[in-house]
C-alpha cells in the first residue's frame, strides 16, 4: 500500500526541497514499524539544541508524539495496529509530522491525551 508522509518544516532554509514523499509497506505493518523505518532514514529535520518536538498526525487525528531528546516515540493509538488501519475512505494513508516548537513533549503529549490541542507558541 502507498503511504503519502509529509512533515512541516522547522525554518525558512528547511523550505528548500519538498519534504513529502510517498512510500510502499504492506497494509498489515504495524503502525510502530513504519514510524520507526522513518525515524531511523532521518525523516525528520533535527534542530541545534536537539529539542524539536514533532506530533504525528492522520487528518486530525494525533497518533504520536515524537521528540528529539526520546529514543522512541510515545503513540496515543496502539502502535501495533496496521498501518491499513489508518487509511481514508478512499483508502490511502497520510501522515503528517507537525512540528511543535521546542515544546515539552511530556506536555504535549498529556494534552493530547486528555484530548486537547496543546498551545504550540
Amino acid at each position: 500500500m502507498k503511504i503519502t508522509v509529509d512533515r512541516m518544516s522547522v525554518a525558512a532554509g528547511d523550505d528548500a526541497d519538498p519534504h513529502a514523499v510517498t512510500i510502499d509497506v504492506p497494509p498489515d505493518r504495524p503502525l510502530a514499524e513504519v514510524v520507526r523505518d522513518l525515524l531511523e532514514r532521518r525523516y525528520l529535520a533535527t534542530i541545534a539544541g536537539g529539542r524539536a518536538t514533532w506530533i504525528l498526525v492522520t487528518g486530525a487525528r494525533p497518533l504520536a508524539v515524537v521528540a528529539q531528546q526520546w529514543d522512541e516515540p510515545r503513540y496515543l493509538v496502539d502502535a501495533a495496529q496496521p498501518i491499513g488501519s489508518f487509511g481514508a475512505a478512499d483508502g490511502g494513508v497520510s501522515l503528517l509530522f507537525r512540528y511543535w516548537l521546542q515544546r515539552d513533549p511530556d506536555h504535549v503529549f498529556s494534552e493530547l491525551a486528555a484530548g486537547r490541542e496543546p498551545p504550540r507558541r
